[in-house]
């Protein structure tokens, strides 16, 4: 068991990085088959710092710790068991709350495979909750807190977590569920504000989105962002307009194909038409203009680094933003060229899985791959954000 465990805190950021891709694989229409994925990433980490597409509620950032901070008081020997048993069994009393919406394990119950420290582990480290960088084990070990007397007499009380006290009755009631208490609420706000300076994210919990916003360029208080954030907020938004084009052709020739090997509907041609109709007409001159370099120079200063792009990816985004700028938009959907790369790009980001050419492959699609713009987790970041803004207008 104890090098089972050891593997599992190694590779913690690896199977945080599969779980996400085995969610969004989960979601018809979020799928990356156009390889874009790491990029997308990239960016999303710039808007949202330290989220993640796993994330349902903002209060697991506190009940983490809490059971962490729970299961240390067992014997060493009895700590790992502890602390598996005590993350699952705040399911039940959550799942009897007012708001249970957002539940890890509402459906498996506590046969849960993912528990919520394996999923909040890479954001409790970036918002400074875990002091310092621990494995699972470093952090059981260190959970319980420690007491030391300096020279003058005082006393220092010290844990590798930073976050408000365990409430009486944890984990067997959870009265408040989900719901964030004024000073949990202004205490992750600070967290945010702390470690991610000059962020979107940082922006918007300090002015509330919108709950029914589709994307972060549809939001009010998104849009009144400080200029840094800005930047890269336009630079989302674009990338991901620029994009869509590409992923809505993509679409086009799956359903053209299908149809053509009569395993698919007509219907799905004229509905990609209509969008691709819709996006030719409704795409901005300024995305239009858009470069990958400018996108990359925004990036290095948010991360320090240039993002990591493989070079098929670098080509595929710059040739087709060059048939954007070279090529009368209306007509771009029966352009030749632009349809080979499509088919290009298809071979090399999936391989053998490709489904254009292969009408076995083809008569399993669902009618929609990977068609929604990029959006950059605003789903979740939007949910954990109503969180403490409900919690901040708590008495």
């Amino acid at each position: 068991m104890a090098s089972l465990v050891t593997w599992l805190d190694i590779s913690a950021d690896e199977q945080k990085r599969m779980r996400e891709l085995a969610s969004l694989f989960t979601l018809r229409d979020s799928r990356d088959e156009l390889g874009l994925g790491l990029l997308r990433d990239s960016i999303a980490d710039a808007l949202f710092p330290g989220t993640s597409t796993l994330h349902t509620r903002a209060r697991y950032l506190l009940f983490v710790p809490w059971c962490f901070q729970h299961a240390a008081r067992a014997k060493p020997e009895q700590r790992w068991r502890r602390l598996d048993d005590t993350e699952r069994s705040i399911i039940s009393p959550l799942r009897s709350s007012a708001d249970p919406r957002g539940l890890l394990g509402e459906r498996a119950g506590t046969a849960l495979k993912n528990l919520p420290s394996s999923s909040y582990w890479s954001m409790l480290q970036r918002y400074g909750i875990l002091s310092h960088p621990a494995t699972r084990a470093e952090a059981l070990t260190a959970s319980m807190p420690t007491r030391t007397v300096d020279d003058d007499g005082q006393t220092t009380v010290s844990s590798i977590w930073s976050a408000p006290a365990m409430p009486e009755g944890f984990p067997e009631s959870i009265p408040e569920g989900f719901a964030l208490t004024h000073d949990e609420a202004t205490w992750l706000r600070d967290r945010i504000l702390e470690h991610a300076p000059g962020s979107l994210l940082a922006h918007l919990v300090q002015q509330r989105p919108d709950e029914d916003s589709a994307a972060p360029w549809t939001d009010p208080a998104a849009g009144a962002a400080p200029e840094r954030a800005a930047r890269v907020h336009r630079q989302a938004e674009d990338f991901s307009a620029v994009m869509h084009g590409a992923q809505l052709l993509y679409n086009l020739l799956l359903a053209t194909e299908a149809h053509r090997l009569d395993v698919g509907d007509e219907s799905r041609v004229v509905q990609y038409r209509d969008q691709l109709d819709t996006w030719a007409r409704e795409l901005t001159p300024r995305a239009r203009e858009w470069q990958l370099s400018d996108l990359f120079h925004v990036l290095r200063d948010e991360h320090g680094s240039a993002p990591t792009v493989v070079p098929s990816t670098r080509d595929f985004i710059t040739r087709w933003t060059t048939l954007l700028q070279s090529t009368d938009l209306q007509t771009l959907v029966d352009d030749e060229s632009a349809r080979t790369l499509i088919r290009q790009r298809e071979r090399v980001a999936k391989g053998a899985k490709a489904r254009l050419g292969s009408q076995r492959r083809l008569a399993t699609w669902g009618g929609a791959s990977g068609s929604a713009r990029l959006t950059y987790r605003w789903g979740t970041v939007r949910g954990i954000l109503a969180d403490i803004h409900d919690g901040l207008q708590r008495a």
